[in-house]
C-alpha cells in the first residue's frame, strides 16, 4: 500500500505526540504532588497518568517499529490505525475526566495544572486524528 504519510513528515508528528505525551505526565504528577489537602480523591490524575503511560508503549511500539530493522516484522498498519482510533477515545476520556475534576474542585494552582491538562488531552486526539487518517 502506497503511504500516504511519508516518514519525513510522520517522524516530527511522532516526536510532538511524545512532548504532549511527556508534558500531560508531567503535569498529571505535579498536580497530584500540589493537590489541596480538602480537595477530594478523584481518578482523573490516575487516568491521565495511566493513558500517557499506555501512549508511550504504543508510541514505541509504532515507532520501533516502523524505523528499526529487528522489530519491522510487526508492523502493521490495520494495528497502527486501530490503535490510534482507540487514542482518539482515550484522551478525549481524559479531556472530559479532567473537566469533571474541575466542576467538582478547582482551586488555585491545581485547577489551572488541571485545565493544561484538559487542553493537551483535546490536542492530543486531534494528533491521533491525524495518524488515524494516514497511518501508513
Amino acid at each position: 500500500m502506497a503511504s500516504i504519510f511519508s516518514n519525513r513528515l510522520k517522524l516530527p508528528l511522532h516526536l510532538v505526540e511524545l512532548l504532549l505525551i511527556f508534558a500531560v505526565l508531567i503535569l498529571s504528577v505535579i498536580r497530584m504532588l500540589k493537590l489541596p489537602k480538602n480537595a477530594p480523591r478523584g481518578r482523573s490524575n490516575t487516568m491521565a497518568l495511566g493513558m500517557s503511560a499506555k501512549s508511550l508503549i504504543i508510541l514505541l511500539y509504532q515507532l520501533l517499529s516502523e524505523h528499526v530493522q529487528a522489530f519491522k516484522k510487526w508492523s502493521s498498519l490495520k494495528a497502527y490505525v486501530i490503535l490510534n482510533a482507540l487514542e482518539i477515545v482515550f484522551w478525549a476520556a481524559v479531556a472530559f475526566m479532567m473537566i469533571q475534576a474541575n466542576l467538582k474542585f478547582c482551586e488555585g494552582f491545581t485547577c489551572i495544572l488541571t485545565w493544561i491538562v484538559c487542553v493537551l488531552g483535546v490536542v492530543m486526539r486531534y494528533v491521533n486524528n491525524i495518524q488515524v487518517v494516514a497511518p501508513g
